[in-house]
Order: C-alpha cells, then sequence, then structure tokens
C-alpha cells in the first residue's frame, strides 16, 4: 500500500514543536485553506494577548527591580522567554500560509531560539518551585539573605542548557522544497546521523522539557502544600492555591501535546501499525493540542494578575503614576490588600504569593 497524503514530510519533521502552527502534519499537503487561515488567526491571537500579558510582567518587574524577590527574579526570565517563544509565531503563521521565504539562515535561527525558549519556559519553572521549596519548607528569612547574583547565575545556566540542547537544530535544520515545490523549514532526518539525531532530540523534548520540570514541581509543591496546610496565616493559605494553580496550568496545557507526539514519535519507530485514518487524526491532534500548550504562555501572567497580590499592587502603582487610577482609589486597594491579608507585610507574603 502507497503512503499516506503528506505523510513523507509528516515523517520527516522532527522538531516536536514546529515554529508554525500545524507544521508537522501539513508537509507538502497544506490541508484546507479554511483551516489554515483559522490555526493563524488562533496563533496571532495567542501572539496578541501573550505578548501583550508578558510585556506587561516585565515592564512591571523592571520598574520595581530594587525590591524583586528572588522568585520574581526567575519570573522575570520566564516571561522574557515566554515573550521570545511567542515572537516566533508570526514567522510560522507565514510559513504555513506561503511556505519558508526567509532562506535557510534564519530558517536555523528561529528553529534554535523557539527551542531555546521552551526549553528555558519548562526549566525556569522547575527552579520556581525549587527556590519556593527551599523558602517556605526550609529557613525562609536565611534563605531570603542569598545574593541576587546567585540567582541570576541559575538563570543563566539555564540559557546556556538551552542553548547547548538546541545546537542540533541548528546542524540539521534546513530549507527544502517539497513535492509541490512549496518551501518548509524543518529538521533533516537525512542518513544515520540525522535519524538517530532527529530520535534523541525529541526524547530530550519529551524528557527535559516537560517530564523532568514536571517532576520536580509536582515533589516541591507537594512538600509546599504540605507544609503550609499548617500555618494558620492567611497569605501563607492563599500560596496553597497558587501552587496548585501553577503547576495545573502547565500540566493541562503541555501534556496532551507531549502525549500527541511521544504517539507520533512511536509510530515512526515503527512501534504500532498507524493507517492512513490513524495518521489523519493523528496530525489534527497535534496541531490542536499544540495550539492549547502556547496558550500557557498567556495563561502565566493571568495568573500572575488575578492570584498573586504583590503583582496586583504594582500593577496598581502603574496604572497610578500614568493617570489612570486616582491616588484615593490606589490606598483604598491596598487597604483592601491589608485588610485581607491580618496586617501582613508584603515583603513576608511575597516569596508565596507572587
Amino acid at each position: 500500500r502507497g503512503p499516506c497524503a503528506g505523510s513523507e514530510v509528516s515523517h520527516s519533521l522532527s522538531v516536536p514543536a514546529q515554529k508554525g502552527p500545524g507544521a508537522e502534519s501539513q508537509g507538502s499537503d497544506p490541508g484546507p485553506p479554511v483551516k489554515a487561515i483559522v490555526l493563524s488567526v488562533v496563533f496571532l491571537l495567542i501572539f496578541l494577548v501573550g505578548s501583550l500579558g508578558n510585556a506587561l510582567v516585565l515592564t512591571i518587574l523592571q520598574r520595581y527591580h530594587h525590591s524583586r524577590t528572588t522568585t520574581e527574579h526567575f519570573l522575570f526570565h520566564l516571561a522574557l522567554a515566554n515573550l521570545l517563544l511567542l515572537f516566533i509565531l508570526p514567522f510560522g503563521v507565514t510559513e504555513s500560509l506561503l511556505g519558508w521565504i526567509l532562506g535557510n539562515f534564519l530558517c536555523k535561527i528561529l528553529s534554535a531560539v523557539q527551542k531555546i525558549n521552551f526549553y528555558c519556559s519548562s526549566l525556569l519553572l522547575g527552579c520556581i518551585s525549587v527556590d519556593r521549596y527551599l523558602a517556605v519548607v526550609y529557613a525562609v528569612h536565611t534563605y531570603r539573605k542569598r545574593r541576587a547574583q546567585s540567582v541570576h547565575l541559575t538563570c543563566a545556566a539555564v540559557w546556556f542548557f538551552s542553548l547547548l540542547l538546541t545546537v542540533p537544530d541548528l546542524i540539521f535544520t534546513e530549507v527544502w522544497n517539497d513535492s509541490s515545490n512549496r518551501s518548509v523549514c524543518h529538521f533533516q532526518k537525512v542518513g544515520i546521523h540525522g535519524n538517530n539525531m532527529w530520535l534523541a532530540t525529541r526524547f530530550l523534548y519529551h524528557i527535559v522539557g516537560f517530564f523532568l520540570p514536571l517532576l520536580v514541581m509536582c515533589c516541591c509543591y507537594t512538600a509546599i502544600v504540605r507544609t503550609l496546610c499548617q500555618s494558620l496565616r492567611l497569605q501563607r493559605r492563599k500560596a496553597v492555591k497558587v501552587a496548585i494553580m501553577v503547576t495545573g496550568v502547565f500540566f493541562l496545557c503541555w501534556s496532551p501535546y507531549h502525549v500527541a507526539i511521544f504517539l507520533d514519535t512511536m509510530a515512526k519507530l515503527e512501534a504500532f501499525v498507524k493507517d492512513c485514518t490513524m495518521d489523519s487524526q493523528l496530525s489534527t491532534t497535534i496541531m490542536v493540542t499544540e495550539v492549547i500548550g502556547y496558550t500557557h504562555c498567556c495563561l502565566n501572567p493571568i495568573l500572575y494578575a488575578f492570584v498573586g497580590v504583590k503583582f496586583r499592587n504594582d500593577l496598581c502603582r502603574i496604572l497610578r503614576d500614568l493617570g489612570c487610577l486616582s491616588q484615593a482609589t490606589l490606598q483604598e486597594i491596598l487597604g483592601v490588600y491589608r485588610r485581607g491579608s491580618g496586617g501582613e507585610s508584603e515583603t513576608n507574603t511575597s516569596i508565596s504569593t507572587f
């Protein structure tokens, strides 16, 4: 039996999170124009909302950088990684509609940038969970004395490690023309070395980009929840909700996509028989779950705004400085916070409530 329509390119693609919506499944057959247009619109909406939210987080954290906690230093780098990850989406939308038109050099660079920032986002979430674990479960006051320089060194190590993980993309990602003479940018699985490197990057993506950070978050937040449930302080109890939401959002957004591409990896390794119907269903699943995964970049700022007390207060101060809020309204908002926190200082609660 002959191969399924578009399966040649689908089976040669290896970048787990393609820069363009549905890039893993479109290949030489870009699919119905309506589907391509709808996916492009959705990704552009994610780009606009996520960019605005993460830019706002960066603005707030930079404006009040002198009072940043160690956790907020990590959040700054996380927002930066999410923002850079979102900036790749317009290039992917262009590729899905017109093919790759930016040349081989930008193909390699943008593919690497996409992977770097995805790894950074996942690993920084793991670092944040460890940061809170040390701050809450162990000596909080001793931990706060740690210099901010060590946090920046940790973040620099995360960025450098993520860069190392993307070296294969810089080497093997190229522009080529498919059977319909449409230019595409993807990881080349040519020869034994290309195929082995593709397999290695796929499993690194699963393990380092998802399962390892998720395991660290689950372990750390379980210990944090156990510790905070023994505390009678209201703000400490609020941190239980923050911990569950942070871990839950990460898991709910990215686990469907990783399950889908893991099945795709197993199919490419011929671990099970896949007919044309299953191939089409799996390709559609990858496209849909990829959209869900990218919404994680949008949900983090929303999570900070609705749950993070310190974030909301800093945002209100910026709105006051811009003339959008009066001083009286700001004092009223801060007064509500102080009454709700039972008199605890903002500094004492910022570690557990962003």
